[in-house]
């Protein structure tokens, strides 16, 4: 039997014990809460036990003879890179299964895809609940996810608020998640009945909880029945939703028992001792071979060489009585065997065995070689380094060979005995170098220096000096340092991109090298090496000379002009990075507003960080967008839309000159549950002027006196302006300020349109300065700094 269908029996009969425990020690208790988790884990849970690692069994150290069985590492050792080569003739079981699987999940999907066609073709209806759609074709009202449908006669039923209240419950407590769960569990274990049974058994469940939830609401359990009554013979609409005419004889007689019943303790903890000595035992059962599903990756793989050696020796070694060995020319003894032959053990070797991440730092390279022992019954014991490299080399070749299968004994005049076996792994690394870790460019979080830019500027403080000659000469200009990040946080390849003269190149270069370990980039949570570009400005003072550094991130791989499509030079560093109007916090607020999610993307439940790169020309419109990385369903298109979309920006400068700039955005998509169009919103908290500070709060910060007063205040300064947003054409003005907890005032920036005949940024820092106590905003009841972003426009007498 292959592992798949092992593994595939294993959570059957373990579903089947969890729908047993379920029925006999959870059901009589009554307790709809419970009763809904248990047969959620009945689904989930089964799918992880027979996943246990099967444990090593040590035996003891009998006095029988033990045959030693060396194989030395050869010239000719041959690289572990073969892979297996699948049968062309596919077996006729896995075609069985996978076609009946197949059948069943796209029986989901047309469901789920007719209830997005009923929900394109309804009208909507504002209820005390909640929006509903009237849905002309449905016979019972149902659920599916957060959309009710009803049928525009069920709102004119006399009770059709307990038929609300009851398709609510569903919205509310998520039971479209589990239908969803349990309906793809049922199309693997299509052959299992009690897959079947556990789908159906939750089902009732959800309508006990919302029955349950109407009656709690209204208190009419008589009239609740009679409106069950009434929905006698009505079919369900789907079977992916939740209609209110399932399930009605049990629900009739689970509502005249709706007080919760005793559970019953020696049935649970019976119940329980079953299911885990059923896990544990079924984690025991092995296949003889490993499944080429667990090979690695050609990514993973690539950096990495092991070999091993396939040369027997000729001759057989044996214990004598001092410890000792003799060399023996028995040849009635045969060594063991691994199952396949050595082929099979060098490509199970191929696809566990992972490099070290330490000893690819470290480039730690060499030979492993391990002892075990192989039992009379062939099972492997007593697994031990011989001789070892370090760096976690040998835990891996301990953790692997743990792993192997049960081996086909040594036998000596035909019978099998007790051997050991020497083997070696050789850990090479291609060219010496991990040539697969690629350098990026665009990470979803940036490396940074330690302590943040503060930091890092009070560094260059101590350890940088203005070189004489240059002060002699009054050489002054900015120096461009590029250098990688490595996983570690170590700096490598530091060079200059663009430099000025020689010994300003070279005090950069030197600074650059002093630096601590940075904190690495990442990406997909994983540290990855990223290309870090840093421009140095040296600039001499009037009155002394100083070096004034000036540390600019930028997400390019080099300092250079690139060719557009109209021959333009395109400036990749800048003197002046271009800016968004209102800065990072309006960007941010514009993109999560402009970003809606496709019908496409929510169906195929993507979520992911778009990366976009676009121009920013000198006359801050924005041009060239396009997707450097993206996710599909869609939302590429929606991201680049948006960019393409925004307000000028402020164009960024070279030489005090507006030149087009490349920029990079990251464009993040994530689902919410309960609105998956929802874009995405500002975190609660952030770093600003380098603390934290709320984005929300529970009771927002207020002007005294309120809005209308707060604008009264600000027409002293700038005249007749009135509340806006940046989708507005008009707008013209932007302020950021926090609202400590005291209810003072911390300036922070302002901004307006470029083109603004009349500058009005002076007087609006001016307001910001003298701005009178607000009332503070608080989370929790506790007073706390929150940020206010305002957009004004100014309205023309």
């Amino acid at each position: 039997m292959t592992p798949l269908f092992i593994y595939l029996l294993k959570v059957a009969i373990i579903n089947a014990l969890m729908i047993g425990f379920y029925h006999f020690a959870i059901r009589p208790g009554r307790n709809f809460g419970l009763m809904r988790w248990v047969l959620l884990a009945a689904v989930v849970l089964p799918l992880i036990l027979p996943l246990i690692p099967q444990p090593v069994m040590h035996q003891g150290e009998a006095e029988i003879p033990l045959y030693v069985i060396s194989l030395p590492e050869v010239q000719g050792a041959a690289t572990i890179s073969a892979e297996a080569k699948p049968s062309i003739i596919p077996d006729i079981r896995v075609l069985i299964y996978a076609s009946v699987v197949l059948l069943m999940m796209l029986a989901t999907m047309v469901s789920v895809l007719s209830v997005a066609r009923r929900l394109r073709l309804s009208k909507v209806k504002i209820t005390l609940y909640g929006k509903i759609y009237i849905d002309e074709t449905a016979v019972s009202p149902f659920s599916f996810f957060k959309w009710v449908f009803f049928p525009d006669k069920s709102l004119e039923h006399p009770d059709a608020d307990l038929l609300l209240r009851h398709e609510f419950s569903h919205v509310k407590r998520h039971h479209s998640i589990d239908r969803l769960i349990s309906a793809t569990f049922r199309a693997f274990f299509w052959f299992s009945p009690f897959a079947h049974f556990n789908h159906r058994l939750l089902s009732e469940v959800h309508e006990y909880q919302a029955d349950a939830d109407a009656i709690a609401a209204f208190g009419d359990k008589a009239g609740y029945n009679q409106l069950i009554v009434s929905y006698a013979g009505i079919p369900g609409n789907n079977p992916i939703t939740n209609p209110f005419s399932a399930h009605l004889k049990k629900r009739i007689i689970m509502l005249n028992h709706l007080k919760p019943g005793k559970l019953s303790l020696t049935a649970i903890v019976t119940g329980i001792v079953l299911i885990a000595s059923v896990a544990v035992f079924s984690s025991m059962v092995q296949p003889q071979k490993t499944n080429s599903s667990d090979m690695m990756s050609d990514d993973e793989f690539q950096s990495a060489a092991l070999s091993e050696s396939l040369s027997l020796p000729e001759v057989t070694v044996f214990p004598v009585g001092d410890g000792s060995t003799a060399i023996s020319d028995d040849t009635t003894l045969v060594p063991a065997q691994y199952p396949g032959g050595d082929e099979a053990r060098i490509l199970f070797f191929k696809n566990n065995l992972r490099y070290p991440a330490e000893a690819r730092n470290r480039n730690i390279q060499g030979t492993v070689e391990y002892k075990f022992t192989v039992e009379a019954d062939g099972k492997v014991t007593s697994v031990e380094i011989v001789s070892g490299i370090g760096s976690g080399c040998d835990e891996e070749v301990l953790r692997v060979a743990a792993l192997m299968p049960a081996w086909k004994p040594a036998t000596k005049g035909g019978k099998p005995v007790k051997s050991t076996m020497v083997l070696p792994v050789k850990f090479t690394l291609s060219n010496g170098t991990n040539e697969s870790d690629d350098v990026f460019t665009v990470v979803e979080k940036s490396p940074s220096f330690p302590g943040g830019d503060d930091a890092r500027a009070a560094h260059f403080g101590k350890v940088m000096t203005y070189p004489e000659s240059a002060r002699k000469d009054k050489v002054e200009g900015t120096v461009y340092v590029t250098f990688i990040v490595e996983k570690d946080g170590s700096l490598s390849n530091v060079r200059i991109l663009r430099g000025v003269r020689k010994d300003l190149d070279e005090v950069a270069l030197r600074v650059i090298n002093s630096m601590p370990l940075w904190e690495p980039g990442t990406q997909r949570g994983e540290p990855v090496r990223v290309q870090f570009n840093m421009p140095i400005k040296f600039k001499l003072s009037e009155e002394k000379s100083e070096v004034q550094k000036e540390v600019k991130k930028e997400s390019s791989s080099e300092v250079k002009t690139s060719a557009m499509i109209d021959g333009r030079e395109v400036f990749m560093v800048v003197d002046e990075a271009p800016e968004y109007p209102g800065g990072s916090d309006a960007l941010f607020k514009y993109l999560g507003e402009k970003n809606k999610y496709t019908e496409e993307a929510i169906k195929q439940k993507i979520e992911g960080t778009i990366y976009i790169g676009f121009t920013v020309e000198p006359d801050g419109s924005i041009s060239n967008a396009r997707v450097l990385r993206g996710i599909g369903g869609g939302l590429d298109e929606v991201a680049v839309n948006s960019i393409m979309n925004m307000p000028k920006w402020k164009p960024g400068k070279n030489g005090g000159v507006a030149v087009p700039v490349q920029f990079n955005i990251p464009v993040k998509f994530k689902l919410d549950a309960d609105s998956p169009d929802k874009p995405v919103e500002m975190p609660e908290k952030s770093m600003y002027l380098g603390r934290e500070v709320y984005n929300k709060v529970d009771v927002s910060p207020e002007f005294p006196g309120g809005n209308e007063a707060f604008l009264a205040y600000l027409r002293k300064y700038i005249g007749n302006v009135e509340f806006s947003n940046f989708e507005d054409s008009k707008t013209s003005l932007s302020m950021i300020f926090v609202v400590e907890p005291d209810g003072r005032i911390t300036p922070g920036a302002v901004s307006e349109n470029a083109d603004a005949v009349v500058k009005l940024t002076p007087k609006l820092q001016e307001a910001l300065k003298n701005m009178p106590v607000w009332k503070p905003g608080k989370t929790k009841g506790v007073a706390v700094p929150v940020r206010e972003l305002i957009f004004l426009k100014i309205i023309n007498q």
